[in-house]
């Protein structure tokens, strides 16, 4: 993993990354909006799904996903920024395995989510409850995303210091 590091801090991007002074700043800010994104929009529909705001249909609220999957696009091209331009500070922290881990927690409970309960869950009235299989996922959903979003703030306190 060393060797990547190396190899990754000596190519061209990582160095524009590192010493232009603008990106990191814009990057983290950007990264802010698409987290917003991603746990507003869908911490609603997960808080949808468990039973709360019954006054919308499922289908309503998962109408704003797609503003997540911006959200989310985001964060992966800003994280991708973060990681090429100071690989170091990520591959030896142990926060950002957690953060990765709850990341793939949360796209494979997505991918359960759209197999097997979305299309059920989606016709259901205004005022119904969501099936137990629903509540489950909803609940899977918003653990693994504040999970993503606690071990992502934990990357600069955690792990090996650079």
């Amino acid at each position: 993993m060393d060797a990547f590091v190396q190899w990754l801090q000596a190519t061209p991007v990582s160095q524009a990354i590192v010493y232009q002074t603008w990106i990191w700043p814009l990057a983290e800010t950007v990264h802010f909006v698409g987290l917003t994104l991603v746990i507003g929009i869908a911490g609603l529909f997960d808080l949808r799904l468990i039973g709360f705001f019954r006054g919308a249909s499922v289908a309503a609220v998962k109408s704003l996903m797609p503003f997540a999957a911006l959200g989310f696009l985001l964060n992966l091209v800003t994280g991708l920024i973060f990681l090429i331009g100071h690989p170091e500070q990520y591959v030896h922290n142990p926060s950002w395995w957690f953060k990765v881990l709850f990341l793939a927690i949360a796209g494979l409970n997505a991918l359960v989510f759209e197999a097997f309960v979305g299309r059920g869950t989606l016709h259901l009235p205004e005022g119904s409850d969501t099936p137990v299989a629903a509540k489950v996922i909803g609940l899977v959903s918003l653990l693994s995303w504040f999970g993503v979003l606690y071990w992502g703030r934990m990357l600069p306190f955690i792990g090996d210091a650079y």
